[in-house]
């Protein structure tokens, strides 16, 4: 397979582009649309900044310059890529309604909550549970808490030591119920 790499331009990209200043280089990491904030950037470019140094620029790019680069998105990367802005619509509807949830541990929430974390998991982020906390503005132990009980209580299987787990038929009855407009049940 022959790629040939495009360099950014002008020109509107689905996904989101952030571009750091790095002594005489400028780094610009290009991350697809659907991507999670967690996976590394899709493209890399490196080119020397305008008003860089002539004699660092001649030097190159060194692998010190190389291992600088941070591609751990930052804050900013999270707001960009927030849950409004998620490529799948179900996804989209489910944080809608989580958000919309009462705080309490009903089957509504824990199985909504488990089907963000499950989608999470799935597109690759290495710490879901604190993607769910940052992109519902909620503190990431009862987030993981939640998670807890949803295991105890059915709603997602465990995965030992590690991130994980897929929606139980119970989360997924129970999602169905909420698409008829079923009503929240207290557990």
């Amino acid at each position: 397979m022959n790629s040939t790499p495009q360099s950014p331009g002008d020109e509107p990209r689905d996904g989101v582009t952030v571009i750091k200043r790095m002594g005489a280089w400028v780094v610009t990491m290009y991350w697809t649309e659907g991507t999670s904030g967690s996976v590394g950037p899709r493209e890399i470019y490196v080119v020397p900044a305008d008003d860089a140094d002539p004699q660092e620029v001649a030097r190159g790019i060194s692998s010190t310059v190389l291992r600088r680069i941070n591609t751990t998105p930052s804050e900013d990367f999270a707001a960009m890529r927030s849950l409004a802005e998620a490529a799948d619509l179900e996804i989209r509807e489910l944080g809608e309604r989580l958000a919309s949830l009462s705080g309490g541990l009903t089957d509504q929430r824990l199985a909504v909550l488990s089907a963000l974390y499950v989608h999470f998991v799935d597109a690759g982020e290495r710490a879901p549970a604190q993607r769910l906390a940052a992109g519902f503005d909620l503190n990431p132990a009862t987030v993981k808490g939640h998670l807890r009980a949803a295991r105890q209580r059915g709603f997602l299987t465990k995965v030992e030591g590690k991130a994980g787990g897929q929606l139980t038929g119970k989360a997924v009855q129970t999602l169905q119920g909420m698409k008829r407009g079923a009503g929240t049940e207290e557990v």
